[in-house]
């Protein structure tokens, strides 16, 4: 009997793997919701005619237990990535997600925000230490860089819908409108087929065939099978022992410094700050200008722009000038911060600059949207082998999650230290040095094979 192959073409071809990259990226726009949730409501919950009033100490702890969940997802998500498969660890994800908005709509005090923030950060974590294995391993090529820009792009967007929300609704009327999508994609991630390639690794190979017919639409089925046979098996031959003991070697264990402090670098620059205390400090700057609520949502829609920039800038830029042009302009607009609340502690008249710190906060956005949140996830991926990508990226998340919780717990109380324009002051030092360090020791990886970049991490 002869078999007879039809290739698939046009948007049928493609429509599974769209599928699959909507319902992703879905999951990163709930994620947005949680991150912009901050800037308006803890606003509104610190005002003294809140009926959940929180002290400025409290709303610290509801900032930044978000970040300290998240360093609990890393380590869930690589577990569960490994034992249950990436599209499984996506739908498990989307429990703490819904916690954290049932916990916000049954919030009787602080201490349930707590819960629903550190909740809500646990399924940060683990969608990413997930998303970018499943999207990697079920589409094509010619689209998976789009579909994974575009995830990562669905982030910024929750946040600004988030912070848009905020503006208009009460934080359980929001947090219950958040509650419906997550059990939408519920059904969407329980109905998608499990990766191939997790299904190859547990012996699974006639779910694994089907799998593959599904997420290409019947083309190449056979064909890729092997493929992914013959990557899995040559992946599965070494043992995680095998593969952490790779990190000493000096190529990698270079790479791993370096990564390491780019995503320090991303968290200690002032952004978990401004992102969740936004409209708070625009309250405190004393900028009537334009209503901070407003200027709020307008910050996000530009940073949904400049996110969608830095997709194509990245490679026509590279990397390493556009995290330098991305740190001076974040250090600038920390620099304008500061100055403008050196002249309120100093008892000088800001009438006349309102539009300090709201051309600031404008600028931070933009410029931390263009370089410092998409490049070292580029470097990351561009620096290692592929079979300890995985770790690296780990290590990274893991990093991310503790330094973001560090900066966004620390920025109360260092305000009560040394002041909030010496904290700005500060931020703006601290980015600074981002660019000596990728001038002196990031090399440009823009259109390099992964040969290339590692000849010359071995020379330096």
């Amino acid at each position: 009997m002869v078999q007879v192959v039809t290739k698939t073409t046009g948007l049928r071809k493609y429509f599974p793997q769209l599928l699959a990259g909507f319902g992703v990226t879905m999951i990163m726009v709930q994620l947005g919701f949680s991150s912009g949730w901050s800037s308006p409501y803890l606003a509104k919950l610190t005002a003294s005619d809140s009926p959940l009033h929180l002290s400025l100490a409290q709303a610290s702890w509801v900032a930044s237990l978000l970040n300290l969940g998240r360093l609990l997802g890393a380590f869930l998500g690589a577990i569960l990535v490994h034992y249950c498969g990436s599209k499984r660890t996506l739908l498990l994800t989307l429990l703490p997600i819904s916690i954290c908005w049932a916990l916000t709509i049954l919030a009787q005090s602080a201490e349930w925000l707590y819960a629903a923030r550190f909740s809500g950060g646990t399924g940060l974590g683990m969608t990413y230490s997930s998303f970018p294995l499943y999207l990697g391993e079920v589409a094509l090529p010619k689209i998976r860089g789009s579909l994974v820009s575009l995830a990562a792009c669905g982030g910024t967007f929750g946040i600004m819908l988030g912070n848009l929300a905020g503006c208009y609704l009460d934080h359980q009327v929001s947090a219950a409108i958040y509650l419906v999508p997550c059990f939408l994609l519920m059904v969407l991630f329980a109905w998608l087929p499990e990766s191939p390639h997790h299904l190859v690794k547990v012996n699974e190979l006639d779910k694994a065939r089907s799998s593959i017919e599904w997420y290409r639409a019947g083309d190449r089925t056979s064909e890729e099978l092997e493929e992914v046979v013959k990557f899995v098996s040559s992946a599965s031959s070494e043992s995680l022992v095998d593969k952490l003991a790779q990190f000493r070697q000096p190529v990698i264990m270079r790479a791993t410094i370096l990564v390491i402090v780019l995503w320090t670098f991303m968290q200690i620059c002032g952004f978990n700050s401004v992102l969740f205390y936004m409209e708070i400090i625009l309250i405190q700057a004393k900028s009537h200008l334009v209503e901070p609520k407003v200027v709020v949502v307008y910050v996000s829609a530009s940073a949904v722009v400049a996110s969608v920039l830095s997709i194509v800038l990245i490679d026509r830029c590279g990397r390493r000038a556009l995290l330098v042009a991305s740190s001076l302009g974040v250090s600038v607009a920390m620099s304008g911060l500061g100055g403008h609340f050196w002249l309120i502690d100093h008892g000088i008249d800001v009438d006349d600059f309102q539009w300090l710190p709201v051309a600031s906060i404008f600028l931070f956005d933009v410029a931390f949207f263009l370089g410092l949140m998409c490049v070292p996830s580029a470097v990351l991926s561009e620096l290692f082998p592929s079979n300890v990508k995985c770790i690296a990226a780990c290590m990274c998340s893991l990093t991310s999650a503790i330094f973001a919780f560090v900066a966004t717990k620390s920025y109360q109380p260092l305000i009560d230290l040394i002041g909030q324009s010496n904290v700005y002051f500060t931020y703006c030092g601290l980015t600074l040095l981002v660019v000596p360090y990728a001038l002196i020791c990031m090399p440009e990886t823009k259109g390099k094979t992964l040969q290339q970049i590692q000849d010359k991490l071995v020379k330096r």
